[in-house]
Parts: structure tokens; C-alpha cells; sequence
């Protein structure tokens, strides 16, 4: 199976942002088996982000990361009412709890709360 089919989470991520701001997100993800695809565009908006990379996303999951925010939404989803939104890098446990939350919405699981 080539890699454009696995099934995975679409992150899109601002180019402006370092990849150490989305480690904690990763990881969530990561807690919790889901696969997860990373790339880098010049969009500023993070639910736009989100949104492209739900349509991206074979489980119709996608993540936007911008703006000190990142959101997590599914493709049925208009743009501008994401699932969830959080402030990125606010705390490494709201980061670490974004990213897992993005795979139980995959695996159909109960939401780890969000603190911040």
C-alpha cells in the first residue's frame, strides 16, 4: 500500500512554526495508534488549515495548527465550526490532550478534557 492511501490524521501546520510547538500534539496522537501525516503550508488561518486537512485525511480527521491555536475537526464539519479548538502551547498536557483527542474521535473513544 503506498503511503498516499495509509490511512492517517492530516496535521497541517503553518510554516511559520517551529516543530517543537507541535511535540506534545504529536504525542497525543501518537498515546493513541492513530498514524498522523505532517505538512507545512503559508495559510494563517487554523480552521481553514484544519478543515483542508480533514478533506486530506482518509479518516476524515484533520488538525490545524496556527496562531498560538490548534484545531481539531472532521470533514463533515463546516470550516467554522470546528470540533475543538486550544490554545497551543498553553500547557504540555492541553497539547498532549489535543492530539489524543484528534485519534479518539478516529477510535470513537470519550474526549480527554482540556484544562486550558
Amino acid at each position: 500500500m503506498s503511503n498516499a492511501n495509509r490511512p492517517t490524521i492530516r496535521l497541517r501546520l503553518n510554516e511559520r512554526l517551529a516543530d517543537t510547538q507541535i511535540l506534545e500534539v504529536l504525542h497525543g496522537i501518537e498515546e493513541e495508534g492513530v498514524p498522523v501525516e505532517v505538512t507545512r503550508h503559508a495559510e494563517l488561518n487554523p480552521l481553514v488549515l484544519a478543515h483542508e486537512a480533514s478533506l486530506e485525511s482518509r479518516l476524515g480527521i484533520g488538525i490545524g495548527v496556527s496562531l498560538d491555536f490548534v484545531v481539531v475537526t472532521t470533514e463533515k464539519l463546516p470550516a467554522s465550526a470546528p470540533y475543538l479548538a486550544a490554545r497551543l502551547n498553553a500547557t504540555e498536557a492541553n497539547d498532549r490532550a489535543a492530539g489524543a483527542n484528534a485519534a479518539r474521535l478516529v477510535k470513537r473513544m470519550p474526549l480527554i478534557e482540556l484544562t486550558a
